[in-house]
């Protein structure tokens, strides 16, 4: 396989390169790529200073802007690896993934810096001084490139079983995504690509950031999605392309129509999962942008896409995704009881291509689990090929439910409800939502002689979890349903 460069070696050349053109616009500030150039280095070098080096583990804990995008590179010019913890996890979250992930130092914004109550040994918290690191100017020397299979980046995901586990992307993974996304969707040095997804996700890091990068185009960046300031944000921005998660865009559809909902140069979406074809063109005649689905992982931004040209059937993911340089291949089977499905039959998809991950942050079982050893990933969701070579999702072998563009465990989500005195037993369960994902809907035994109310356990939980963790529809019941193992038969859980 072709050895693709790491993050700092394309860092210096696209911002050689573009110089003075715009490489990201935060809330009406624009930065240059000579600027970027600039501020990683810098940074890069005080970094240094502050004794970080190739390999070391650094937790980020901030918000969506433009201080996270320098230290993440600024970083990455090092070889250090990154672990961005989502902004909206509570303390007891944060105090998990610390645990988990025993980082050197950990970046906090002040506004999130009481979250960071308990740190493993040997970690610290760089919070204000984290502006003079990136306020340095100084030139970054003496300090070895990063290869490209040297890790980037750990992506907090939730397993189904409630542990969070760590998805260890690399340089390579990043740099070729990159390439593909601007390939994908036809970017060039004059396009402006938008998110407001977290950039603890791999979508705005390796998509929107990288896709930028690569195509040497400029990111307009927001902290989190408002879907009444959302057409604003495309007219001011100038965007030309955006990236959504599929609940964001049905909440567009349902708002009111209005004059902005073409006022803007908007001419590409990326999204998932898909609409039904109906909500599609409905979308797309309403905002007057095509609407490119795609299927994507943490542990492999390679998948499927719908093309830019010729036919495309709306309600699938689209067909397997190519890289321009045809050596770095993407290859797709379906799998069934052990055998390759054929058209028509669902079965799981597995992946083998070059933007796979590296595996799962000091758990070797969950590694061998998901990789095979001649480097298929097994990624746990079903879905059909038709005899054309297209593929249409069907379901999550997993039991993660996927909420608001984010992945939920069940059994952390249990775990949380059940250290409550009050209650005996809880099950989770995801449903369907009329946003087009799913919402959290728990099930609750309360403890005999308990004075507890939903509302109280509803409070108890927000405490502790995200707010996208948190259930939006809850039952209580006198008992649970069993299988005939005595477990928990959660499909007969069913909120209406």
């Amino acid at each position: 396989m072709r050895s693709a460069a790491g993050l700092r070696e394309v860092l210096d050349a696209r911002c050689l390169d573009r110089g003075d053109e715009t490489f990201l616009l935060f809330r009406g500030t624009c930065w240059s790529y000579a600027q970027l150039a600039l501020i990683t280095d810098g940074a890069a070098a005080a970094f240094a200073r502050e004794g970080f080096q190739r390999g070391d583990r650094v937790a980020v804990l901030m918000p969506n802007g433009p201080d996270l995008i320098f230290a993440w590179l600024a970083l990455a010019k090092l070889g250090a690896v990154t672990a961005p913890i989502h902004p909206q996890f509570t303390a007891v979250e944060v105090a998990a993934a610390l645990t988990y992930l025993e980082p050197k130092a950990v970046l906090a914004d002040s506004t999130l810096a009481d979250k960071v109550a308990r740190m493993p040994p040997g970690c610290r918290v760089i919070g204000t001084g984290l502006r003079e690191i990136l306020d340095c100017r100084d030139a970054l020397t003496g300090v070895t490139a990063p290869r490209a299979d040297d890790p980037a980046d750990i992506l907090m995901t939730s397993g189904t079983t409630g542990h969070p586990k760590g998805v260890v992307q690399t340089h390579r993974t990043h740099v070729i995504t990159g390439e593909a996304f601007a390939a994908w969707l036809g970017l060039n040095a004059q396009d402006r690509l938008f998110t407001c997804l977290p950039l603890s996700h791999i979508n705005a890091r390796a998509y929107s950031t990288m896709g930028a990068l690569a195509a040497g185009a400029s990111l307009a960046l927001e902290e989190r999605f408002s879907a009444s300031r959302f057409w604003r944000w495309m007219a001011e921005s100038g965007a030309t392309e955006c990236n959504a998660i599929g609940a964001m865009l049905q909440i567009l559809l349902k708002a009111p129509p209005s004059d902005a909902d073409r006022a803007h140069r908007l001419r590409l979406v990326y999204s998932a999962p898909a609409l039904g074809e109906e909500a599609h063109l409905a979308f797309e005649n309403r905002f007057g942008a095509r609407l490119v689905i795609g299927y994507g992982l943490s542990e492999s931004t390679f998948g499927f896409i719908h093309p830019l040209t010729g036919a495309r059937k709306l309600g699938s993911m689209g067909r397997p995704r190519t890289h321009p340089d045809p050596e770095y291949r993407n290859e797709v089977r379906l799998v069934a009881e052990g055998r390759q499905a054929g058209p028509g039959e669902t079965g799981e998809i597995w992946l083998r291509n070059p933007a796979l991950f590296s595996g799962y942050f000091q758990d070797e079982t969950a590694t061998r689990e998901a990789l095979t050893s001649d480097g298929w990933l097994r990624t746990g969701d079903l879905a059909r090929r038709d005899a054309e070579g297209w593929y249409t999702f069907v379901s999550r072998a997993k039991e993660v439910i996927r909420r608001r563009g984010e992945n939920v465990a069940p059994a952390e989500v249990e775990a949380t409800l059940m250290s409550h005195p009050a209650v005996k037993e809880a099950a989770v369960v995801g449903c369907a939502s009329s946003l087009g994902e799913q919402e959290v809907a728990a099930f609750v035994v309360f403890e005999p002689g308990t004075t507890a109310t939903v509302e109280e356990l509803a409070a108890f939980a927000a405490a502790r979890l995200a707010a996208f963790k948190v259930p939006s529809i809850w039952r209580v019941a006198d008992d649970l349903p069993r299988t005939s193992t005595q477990r928990v038969a959660k499909h007969l859980l069913k909120p209406d």
